[in-house]
């Protein structure tokens, strides 16, 4: 039997009571059974939309294939700017196993705009895992939303996050994500949405809320050199040049090295071909026994061969002195199309013992579509051997490295040789580390674990652009950055 309910207006919040975990499940009422005394919606669930002429169709039906069982389901009447949601409050919650210090500072009239992780989180995650099942939607990412807000024991919202990791189980969609609670958080409110479809339904089901270990946060150090070689020189004093850095960098403790773009022709007067090498090759294991030596990563720009092509690439070798991947440039100036380079086609992200990393090489830097394509795939470190970025006589350089670094909130390392301006970037744009135009290695301590919540984000509440952008994005208005362009390099005007 399938029960609909169209709701008239916007329910009020209800006020959180704490409930005892039923199999560690801190959702009342997570199976549906249980209705509410107008006998209209399950116990503990709300119905919410703006307005009447978008609000779905809110009702309870039956679980397909799992008998006895119920599902939440949303369904679209018409309008394109469809939107409404189930939402349950979740008690019980603890954000700290520390007091927690309430209030405002005498001094201060307002809460500050951004706050850092460590004055913010506490010690305590949840895993928020459900089922969905959508029908007639365009996009899953579009029309299918989920939330989480945190609310403080006066029932103010303090941190607001979509939930965004799922993976697809048949027809169903299998959502699975953990979450650290703020500090001061005693309550998470749970939305689940459909918006902007006007033919479109979805169904929800098994609802969990559970208590889990925070994931240890990740601490390393960073290196990244400023050096060319004084010239002419050759392919192999390169090699034992730039092994050095590594070793100097090694000593100092860096956990990962970052070295420039083409260090086997820098300063050789070599071409392209004359130097490409074929992947493991001579560069590899030069570098990779220093890696191995000092149990560090390397990052370090040659030219490949493969066959008869050859590409401007990245390696990644690991503590152990092995490559363990490696990046081509897709974005080619005119002086390596000329000299007969081969673009890469994609954006390989590598999983390090300490994080995601990414790679783009000088020109990719150029387009903002590469950081974030490494980005949206998982990237949280983006390492950038570069030959200089000369726009403006140099003074664009950092400004857009740090705008890359903002966009994506991840952290950039750069190796540069024209402008000795090799930085270490964290994702709020700060400089960390600069060679500051002379040559050198800098190092940096980077919490891949550090996060920093704005205010304006979620206007009341905090958020975090990490998680918020990637929800936030319209994919389906950028068609256009597909197209390509005529002769005169312009879209058709309408």
């Amino acid at each position: 039997m399938t029960r609909r309910i169209l709701a008239l207006g916007i329910l009020l919040p209800l006020t959180v009571v704490a409930a005892a975990a039923v199999d560690g499940n801190l959702v009342q009422n997570p199976g549906f059974q249980v209705l509410d005394k107008e006998q209209k919606s399950p116990a503990g669930w709300r119905q919410v939309f703006p307005r009447a002429e978008v609000a779905p169709v809110f009702a309870r039906d039956d679980m397909p294939g799992a008998p006895g069982k119920y599902a939440l389901r949303l369904s679209a009447q018409g309008s394109p700017g469809t939107f409404g949601y189930w939402a349950t409050t979740v008690g019980g919650i603890s954000g700290s196993s520390s007091p927690v210090v309430s209030g405002k500072a005498a001094t201060e009239k307002e809460p500050p705009v951004a706050v850092e992780r460590m004055s913010f989180l506490g010690d305590h995650a949840y895993r928020f895992r459900c089922l969905f099942l959508p029908r007639h939607v365009d996009s899953v990412s579009r029309n299918i939303m989920m939330r989480i807000r945190w609310k403080d024991a006066k029932g103010e919202e303090v941190m607001g996050e979509y939930v965004f990791r799922y993976t697809r189980k048949g027809e169903w969609y299998k959502v699975d994500q953990l979450l650290t609670a703020p500090r001061s958080a005693v309550a998470a409110d749970i939305e689940l949405v459909l918006r902007w479809t006007g033919k479109g339904s979805v169904l929800w089901g098994d609802v969990r809320f559970e208590k889990a270990a925070v994931s240890p946060r990740q601490k390393i150090k960073v290196a990244t050199v400023s050096f060319q070689p004084s010239g002419p020189t050759t392919t192999v004093e390169n090699l034992r040049f730039f092994a050095g850095k590594v070793e100097e960098a090694g000593k100092a403790g860096a956990d990962i090295v970052c070295l420039g773009e083409g260090i086997t022709v820098v300063s050789t007067g070599k071409s392209y071909a004359d130097v490409a090498e074929s992947i493991p090759g001579p560069t590899s294991k030069a570098l990779g026994a220093v890696a191995k030596t000092y149990h560090l990563y390397v990052i370090a720009g040659i030219y490949e061969r493969e066959g008869g092509l050859v590409y401007n690439t990245a390696l990644l070798i690991n503590r152990d002195g092995a490559v363990v991947g490696k990046y081509r440039k897709t974005h080619l100036p005119i002086n390596e199309v000329n000299g007969g380079i081969t673009p890469g086609t994609q954006y390989p992200v590598f999983r390090t013992d300490f994080g995601v990393i990414g790679i783009e090489i000088c020109y990719d830097n150029f387009f903002p579509e590469v950081a974030r394509m490494l980005a949206l795939n998982g990237a949280e470190m983006i390492f950038l051997p570069i030959w200089g970025d000369l726009r403006a006589n140099g003074y664009a350089w950092d400004i857009v490295a740090r705008g890359r670094a903002i966009d994506n909130s991840v952290y950039l390392v750069a190796s540069n040789y024209s402008n000795k301006r090799s930085l270490i970037i964290d994702p709020d744009g700060r400089i960390l580390a600069d060679t500051g135009g002379k040559s050198g290695i800098v190092l940096a301590d980077v919490d891949l674990g550090a996060r920093t919540f704005g205010r304006w984000m979620w206007f009341d509440a905090y958020g975090d652009w990490k998680t918020q952008y990637p929800a936030e994005r319209r994919t389906e208005t950028y068609g256009p950055l597909l197209e390509e362009r005529g002769a005169d390099g312009q879209a058709a005007v309408q």
